[in-house]
């Protein structure tokens, strides 16, 4: 693969891998240079499909020296504000539970320059499934990742300029960024150790036998400060859910925290391995008052608004009837109710909207599927799919597993993910989405 080009406009140009031959699509309309479905089920069936092209971008190294590079989750800022620099994390192992002692290297891709990695930095704070919650800082050139402190006793952010080099660190360790990159939420990851596969390890969980212990919980931290704040406890929080009083048993614990777009709201999870009917999500604001139920059972969250959550699921659909797997629009008003169902489904993905006016877009993946690992978006106006990518998983199943998770460009026009498609192990990758963005449908294609 070549590795040179002088701009990403160029790049898309180079070597490539074609994922199939570019035969007439049987749904697509004549006037657009892509598929379109009316269905999820066409999407894996994939007849006909025509795919754009995708290029690796990370360095595989030798065989038997081999180097697995990727973002490792998804909804965190990827790309730098003007698309050039994309990061990612390399590690030298896979296919086992990750060790205090593996390192984790912390660095960036020039796409303008041969696909260049500049280290950064390292990691021993990071899982198979989020990584090390990676990402810019919204609103600045700083870089920000978790690790443990050099004493190795807590987990910390550390903080790179991107222009000056500079690095400090914060007390606590982040999951979610506000949207002006002023405040992160956090939990504490050493609570983590009862979802698999999102665990941090080297530090012990010290409330491990409470159930709802009220010292820990959600903090709101300072970005520039590193003040932190503790904003919504287990115990508090086990009082909303369990208003009759807490299981008997188990140990609940926060999960998946995610800023609305105006940053006045924020969802989180709650989780608990022995008793599934504390899997919840529930609303809040940016101080931890004013607590609004969700929804059972969620998954993978995205803001559509300041209003409307989108949500994989099962769920009675609006209007009544039996529940319905699929990925359904949830209001922010405390009901638990779904409000619109967009498309029925049983199988979950990862979904964002793209960046652009209205929400028009949705890309999402899948898990593997008889061996194959689906990349599609969804087009809201005219309910039509577009097939991205059909891509063979050679990855182990279970914690160690290897999922796509696309982002987005801050514009919207790259898309980003790991793959293993190639028996290479963990690589990273990129689609070139604008011609789609640029040209979209606008009816509805007849099925023959």
């Amino acid at each position: 693969m070549r590795r040179a080009y002088k701009s990403v406009k160029q790049l898309f140009r180079g070597t490539v891998i074609f994922l199939t031959v570019l035969a007439p699509a049987v749904h697509a309309q004549a006037d657009l240079p892509y598929t379109t479905y009316t269905s999820f089920s066409q999407v894996l069936e994939g007849s006909k499909a025509r795919y754009p092209a995708i290029s690796r971008v990370s360095d595989p190294g030798a065989s038997g020296h081999r180097a697995y590079t990727g973002f490792f989750f998804y909804q965190c800022l990827q790309f730098d504000t003007t698309g050039r620099y994309l990061l990612g994390m390399r590690v030298y192992v896979q296919n086992r539970d990750v060790q205090p002692d593996d390192r984790g290297d912390i660095g960036y891709i020039d796409l303008k320059d041969g696909f260049k990695w500049t280290q950064i930095g390292e990691t021993t704070a990071w899982n198979w499934q989020q990584g090390a919650r990676l990402q810019w800082r919204p609103r600045s050139d700083e870089i920000v990742w978790n690790d443990r402190s050099d004493d190795g006793k807590k987990y910390v952010c550390r903080v790179y300029n991107f222009r000056t080099s500079k690095r400090r660190a914060l007390p606590r360790p982040i999951y979610d960024l506000s949207p002006d990159g002023a405040r992160a939420l956090t939990h504490d990851f050493e609570r983590m150790k009862y979802f698999k596969g999102t665990e941090y390890v080297g530090i012990e969980d010290i409330y491990e036998k409470q159930y709802a212990p009220s010292k820990t919980g959600i903090w709101k931290m300072n970005m520039d400060t590193g003040e932190a704040e503790l904003i919504m406890t287990l115990e508090r929080m086990a009082a909303i859910a369990f208003p009759k009083g807490s299981p008997s048993s188990g140990r609940l614990y926060f999960f998946r925290e995610g800023w609305n777009p105006s940053g006045t709201r924020f969802i989180a999870f709650i989780k608990d391995p022995e008793n599934p009917l504390a899997d919840k999500a529930f609303s809040m604001t940016s101080n931890g008052t004013d607590v609004r139920y969700l929804y059972n059972n969620p998954s993978h969250h995205a803001w559509q608004d300041d209003s409307y959550i989108l949500d994989f699921g099962k769920h009675t659909p609006p209007g009544g009837g039996s529940p319905l797997a699929g990925y359904f629009l949830f209001k922010d008003d405390g009901t638990g109710t779904a409000k619109e169902l967009l498309w029925a489904t049983n199988f979950n993905g990862h979904d964002s909207y793209v960046p652009g006016p209205g929400g028009d877009w949705i890309i999402s993946d899948t898990y593997v599927i008889d061996g194959f690992q689906y990349l599609f978006m969804y087009h809201r106006p005219t309910k039509l799919f577009v097939p991205l990518a059909k891509l063979k998983s050679t990855a182990e199943e279970g914690i160690h597993r290897v999922d796509l998770h696309p982002r987005l460009s801050r514009d919207g026009r790259i898309v980003s993910i790991d793959a293993t498609h190639e028996g290479l192990g963990r690589q990273m990758y990129i689609i070139d989405i604008s011609h789609i963005l640029d040209h979209p449908p606008n009816r509805r294609p007849s099925v023959p």
